[in-house]
C-alpha cells in the first residue's frame, strides 16, 4: 500500500472569514513496495494504487546516472526548500560524487573526502566553490568538474506537483528507491 511520509509533509494554517482556524496537512505519496522491483512490476503496482486513490499521474523514469552519459562531470547539490543553503541528500549538508575522477594529471582518484565533500551550512555557490577549487584539472576527456544545483519539490522556483509519479531505475533494471509522487 502507498504511504505516508511525515519528513516531507507540511501544515498549512488557514485563517476563514469566521474566525476559524484549520490545519491542511500535505503529505508525500510514496511506493515503497516498488523498491528493488523491476520496472515493469513496478508500473504494475502504481497503476494498480493510482486506479485505487482514483488519481491519474504521469509516470517520470529517470536512469541513474552513469559515467557515460553526458552530465557525468557534474556534482549534484541538493539544497533547502529556500535554495540558500546546502542540505545533501541524506540531510546532513555532505555532497557526494558517484564517480572516480580520471585527472589528467594525478591519474584515477576520489574526489573529496571518500566522495564528499562537507557543505553542512554553506550557500550552493560556496559548496561549488569549494567543490570546484579541490578539483582544479580537468579529467582526460578534457572536462571540468561542474555543479548541478537542485531545489527539492516544494522548494524556491520547483513546484511540487500531485500529477506526476518519480520512478528512479538501477542501470539492472530494478527501482533503487520508493517512487514518489511529487
Amino acid at each position: 500500500m502507498w504511504g505516508s511520509d511525515p519528513e516531507n509533509s507540511r501544515v498549512t494554517r488557514l485563517q476563514l472569514k469566521d474566525d476559524i482556524q484549520r490545519d491542511l496537512y500535505e503529505s508525500t505519496i510514496t511506493f515503497p513496495e516498488c523498491q528493488r522491483k523491476y520496472l515493469e512490476d513496478c508500473l504494475q503496482i502504481i497503476s494498480a494504487q493510482l486506479a485505487e486513490l482514483e488519481m491519474e499521474c504521469d509516470i517520470i523514469i529517470n536512469e541513474k546516472r552513469t559515467i557515460d552519459q553526458e552530465s557525468y562531470n557534474k556534482v549534484v547539490i541538493v539544497t533547502d526548500l529556500t535554495a540558500e543553503l546546502v542540505k545533501g541528500k541524506n540531510n546532513d549538508g555532505k555532497v557526494s560524487y558517484p564517480f572516480m575522477w580520471d585527472d589528467a594529471e594525478q591519474g584515477l582518484r576520489v574526489l573529496g573526502v571518500d566522495g564528499k565533500w562537507d557543505c553542512n551550512l554553506l550557500s550552493p555557490d560556496a559548496c561549488c566553490n569549494l567543490i570546484k577549487s579541490s578539483v582544479p584539472n580537468p579529467d582526460t576527456r578534457g572536462n571540468y568538474i561542474q555543479c548541478h544545483i537542485f531545489v527539492p519539490y516544494g522548494g524556491v522556483g520547483n513546484a511540487k506537483r500531485t500529477d506526476r509519479v518519480f520512478v528512479n531505475l538501477s542501470q539492472d533494471g530494478r527501482v533503487h528507491e520508493p517512487p514518489v509522487i511529487q
